[in-house]
């Protein structure tokens, strides 16, 4: 989407500051606040904003008393932020990855950590199918930990009657390869088709440039994985985070992905060659393509299975010697 131009980010300034006043406000208090976020406009070119505002309907007047922001206008305010945050996703994501500091060598380490909170009563099922997922490749790392009903953990408080699955999210394998020096872009989150346990295509995709919500966890509430469908028969629908890096890295790239899986950890569904679209998705010059499966895959199976799943993904940042080795 293209960004704004100077006069709509100026409106949607003027509405963001309407927004944020229960009682109608002058040309004299918008230029006050106004300039406090870097708009130094005149009072006559505040008035122009706010009459074009007001035609639109984004705006109504007071007389003397000032202006105040219509439901219509908190709409299109909710628009342009949603666009203004484009792309937060994949910041959110590298920033995340970046805190990283887990060394397979030593085993140890800082780690992106998954929550998923469901009812006491399936807390036998999420292990079973933690084991399962182990056991088919499908999890990106060896290691949970479940917290039982009112624990503390870091920022984590469990409800009563509920439990906590914490896994490690991809986010740390990317993190690896990051710290490593190799460069990697947040292409796409999907949902892969699978046929006999081998990946087939990309049925579905969203870009992570364009959205404000991980595709992954879109996919997941919207029930379009078929995760069980895969543990029993080997065909169904997986959620898998699609990544590019430059040819230059693949080298270094195969060699920390074989020390990882050397020392337990899965979850790489495709490593394409150079100049190879990967699943059906074409790959950028000069770049060749990573899928990974989502570390939400857990909690994903978990709500097919019936449980109420809260799943925040990734969550926070946890000591990989604080989880235990499955």
């Amino acid at each position: 989407m293209a960004e704004l131009g100077e006069s709509a980010r100026k409106e949607i300034e003027i509405l963001r500051i309407l927004s944020e006043f229960d009682k109608p406000v002058g040309s004299t208090l918008l230029r006050q606040e106004l300039r406090k976020r870097g708009f130094f406009l005149s009072e006559r070119t505040i008035r122009y904003h706010l009459q074009l505002l007001e035609i639109k309907g984004f705006v109504l007047g007071h007389e003397r008393s000032g202006r105040t922001i219509t439901p219509q206008g908190l709409e299109e305010l909710s628009r342009a932020m949603a666009s203004q945050r484009l792309g937060s996703v994949v910041t959110r994501f590298l920033s995340m990855a970046y805190w990283v500091t887990y060394d397979p060598n030593v085993d140890s380490g800082m780690v992106v950590a998954n929550v998923s909170i469901m009812d006491k009563v399936f807390q036998d099922k999420m292990l079973e199918t933690v084991k399962a997922l182990r056991g088919m490749d499908l999890l990106p790392a060896p290691y949970i930990k479940v917290l039982a009903d009112e624990e503390e953990y870091r920022d984590i408080s469990v409800p009563e009657e509920k439990v906590a699955l914490l896994t490690v999210c991809d986010l740390t394998i990317d993190g690896i390869l990051i710290h490593a020096g190799i460069p990697l872009l947040y292409k796409y989150g999907g949902i892969v088709q699978m046929v006999n346990r081998k990946p087939i295509r990309f049925v579905e995709m969203i870009s992570y440039e364009g959205t404000t919500i991980p595709p992954l966890e879109l996919f997941v509430v919207s029930n379009r994985t078929s995760i069980t469908g895969v543990l029993k028969t080997g065909s169904g629908m997986l959620p898998v985070a699609l990544r590019e890096i430059p040819t230059e890295a693949r080298e270094r790239t195969v060699k920390i992905l074989t020390n990882l899986r050397n020392k337990g950890w899965r979850g790489v569904l495709v490593l394409g060659e150079p100049n190879e679209s990967v699943l059906g998705v074409p790959i950028t010059m000069d770049r060749f393509g990573l899928c990974m499966v989502g570390g939400l895959i857990p909690g994903a199976a978990m709500m097919e299975e019936g449980a109420k799943v809260e799943t925040f993904a990734p969550h926070c940042i946890v000591p990989i010697e604080e989880m235990t080795r499955i």
